[in-house]
This record gives structure tokens, sequence and C-alpha cells, in this order.
């Protein structure tokens, strides 16, 4: 005889499994400081690849002003100047990718603590019968 409770249970972890549950568990295979580092890792690596695409693009976008003021201007200020602005996007960029990622862990944990809180309750519904 079929159970409905056993069965509503079995389901929504079925769905989860499906749905959410991939993702969680490879969240989840990592501790908490290595996850974040290695995602804040990859953001800045992605973030530093998008900055020197948007300051290609800058150069390229007054080229010929470009080449006219180079001979004017000091080399060392603007290099500087350039990498204080990626220093600070960076920076920023890492800091919100800490917080993201940090949140995605903790919401990962909690729905695989639920996940196993479901999963022993479905052991104790087959261990009465």
């Amino acid at each position: 005889m079929l159970n409905k409770e056993r069965v509503i249970l079995m389901t929504k972890m079925a769905s989860y499994e499906e749905h959410e549950g991939k993702k969680n568990a490879s969240v989840m295979n990592y501790f908490r400081g290595d996850y974040v580092w290695f995602q804040v890792l990859k953001s800045t690596i992605y973030g530093t690849i998008a900055f020197g695409i948007m300051f290609g693009m800058y150069i390229f976008y007054d080229f010929e002003i470009f080449m006219t003021d180079i001979y004017k201007m000091d080399l060392f200020q603007f290099g500087k100047s350039i990498l204080v602005k990626y220093l600070f996007v960076i920076g920023i960029y890492a800091i919100i990718s800490y917080a993201v990622y940090s949140y995605r862990y903790a919401k990962a944990q909690k729905k695989m603590k639920l996940y196993m809180s479901n999963l022993n309750r479905l052991t104790g519904m087959y261990d009465k019968t």
C-alpha cells in the first residue's frame, strides 16, 4: 500500500535532485573557504580579461589622438593611473564576488541540510513499516 506522505516527500526530494541537487552537491564538495577562494580567483581572472578588453577598446576608440598624445604624456604617470584604476575595479569586483559566492555556498549548505533531513525522515518512515 502506498503511503501518501512518503510519496510526496520522495517527489519533493526527486525534484530537488533533478534541478538544484547536482549544482549544490558540486558546491558542497569543497570547504567553504576553498570554494569561495577558487570562485573569487576565477572572477579576478575574468575581470582582468574584461579590463584588458575595455582598455583596448578605449585605446583603439581614438587611436590617432592617443598616438599623437603619447609623445607628450608622461608614460609612467599614465601607466600608474591605469594600474590604480585596474586595482580599484578588480578590488571592487573581488569583494562583490566574495559576497556572492559566500551567499551561494551558505544557500547550498542550507538546502543540502534540508535534503539530508528529508532523507532521514524518509528513512524513518520506512523503518516504521
